[in-house]
Order: C-alpha cells, then structure tokens, then sequence
C-alpha cells in the first residue's frame, strides 16, 4: 500500500491520509462540521499521530467534529485514548465536540472498557452522531500546557478560571479549583523544574485537577512537610479536596486532586 505523510493544516476538502489504514475527511457540508472516516487498523504510533494531527486541525478549526469508525478497528492501549486526549487537548466541551459513530461490537467494548464514551460519546450512525454533537457528554475535560516559568502559576489559574466559566461551575468550586491547580502547577515549576501538562476534568460528583510534569518519583504519595521556608502547597490542597494523590509514568508523574461538584443534575 502507498505510505503518503500527514497534512499539516486544516482539511477543508477531501484528503486521505495512508498508511496500513486510511484516514479521509470529508468537507463541513452538513452543519459546518466535518465527517473523518477511519478505515483499517490503529495499530502504530505513526498512525496514531496522523490522525490525532489531522483530529485536532479539524476541531480547531471547525469545533465539531464525527468520526465514522465502521470500517475501523480500534486496539486497547493508546490508540482508544487517542480521541478523549486529542479532544481535551483542543480545549474540550463545548469548545470542541467529537462523537464517534459506527462501531463494530468489538471496537465499541473496547472504547467502552476505556471509559472513552464518557467524554467522547459513541453512536450507532453518523445522523445520531450529529444529534450527540449538541450533547453534552457524561465527563468533560480540558488540558493545558503550561511552561517551567514564574507566571505558570497564574497562568494555571487563567485556565482554570476559563473552564469554570464554560462548564458553568459555581464561585466557591472555581475557587477551590483554582486554588488547587496554582499550588499543584507551583510544586511542577519549583520542585519538578519542567513544563507541565494542566488537566481538569468534571463529572456529575467530582472536579479532578491534575498536573502532569517529566520528573519521576518513588511509589507512593509523598509527605507534607511544612517548613518555615514553605511546603504549605500540598497542606492547602489537602485541605481544599477530598482525595489527592500521586500517579508515577515512565516518564514523569501526575499529581491529581479531587473535589467535591455535589449532584450537577446537567449530567
């Protein structure tokens, strides 16, 4: 099969994309929004790179988005994530939408099994795909990265306070979030000494704040130390959640909080 590389910009005609799969989309002639047809395997980060490019042009460009997977086999591990990751790192609902339709049973268990369907929903047909476009999905989340700099920590609370708005959270939980993702971000910047990766997702019960940074650390949650030249941060964030916690990658680690949301009854 022909290997031809990944577009760079918007596709706002028709383009394909191949490698041991092919990747098409088709132009925003049905409510301004573009269908990208997957046929084939995911099966290689090359792959997964590809359409995760040709994914984020789209809902930057266009907000919403339906992939039709019914000619798509789509393996458990990285390749079901690429969609919720691709859709936060676009900023998220209601900013960005993206519905998969088409599925087979196979496909369908494995996106269900990665809890995929809660922020990306997942239709039978692309006209339900377009219905669920203007849904709003069980879990939303956005992403930001930020920089290993001073102003991290501020610009941490600007996205924050950003989210908040658009998912119309209360003051007394946008100031808690707010205040949780600052001291998280300012542990990164000071303590992890890398740029860092912002998340926040929300569910009918509970707000996560998360920061992702690329410095590793031992098993385990580290204990506060408060000490007369600081370590305050992390007493402040256990105070303000319910639950927080360390989760090491190979890569670095996630430091993540929750809070209380109540019974958001828009969920």
């Amino acid at each position: 099969m022909d290997r031809t590389p990944a577009t760079d910009g918007p596709a706002t005609d028709h383009t394909t994309l191949e490698y041991s799969c092919v990747v098409t989309v088709s132009p925003a002639d049905h409510d301004d929004h573009p269908v990208v047809s997957v046929r084939g395997v995911l099966f290689s980060p090359r792959e997964e790179g590809a359409l995760r490019q040709v994914l984020l042009a789209q809902l930057l460009d266009r907000g919403r988005v339906v992939v039709d997977l019914s000619e798509a086999t789509v393996p458990w591990g990285s390749p079901a994530q690429l969609f919720p990751t691709t859709l936060a790192e676009a900023g998220g609902w209601p900013l960005a939408r993206l519905v998969l339709a088409g599925a087979d049973p196979l496909t369908a268990r494995i996106l269900r099994a990665a809890r995929v369907h809660l922020t990306v929903p997942l239709a039978a047909t692309i006209t339900e795909a377009r219905l669920l476009l203007d849904a709003r999905p069980p879990r939303v989340a956005a992403q930001h990265e930020l920089p290993c700099a001073p102003a991290a920590p501020l610009l941490a609370r600007l996205a924050v306070a950003s989210v908040c708005e658009e998912w119309e959270l209360d003051d007394g939980l946008h100031d808690g979030a707010a205040t949780v993702a600052t001291e998280l971000v300012t542990n990164a910047v000071e303590h992890a000494g890398t740029a860092c990766i912002l998340e926040i997702a929300l569910d009918r019960r509970c707000l996560q704040i998360a920061v992702r940074d690329r410095s590793p650390v031992a098993k385990g949650r580290p204990e506060i130390t408060v000490t007369r030249n600081g370590g305050y941060g992390l007493l402040v964030v256990q105070g303000l959640s319910r639950g927080w916690g360390v989760t090491p990658h190979a890569h670095g680690k996630t430091v993540w909080a929750l809070l209380d949301a109540g019974d958001d009854p828009r969920f």
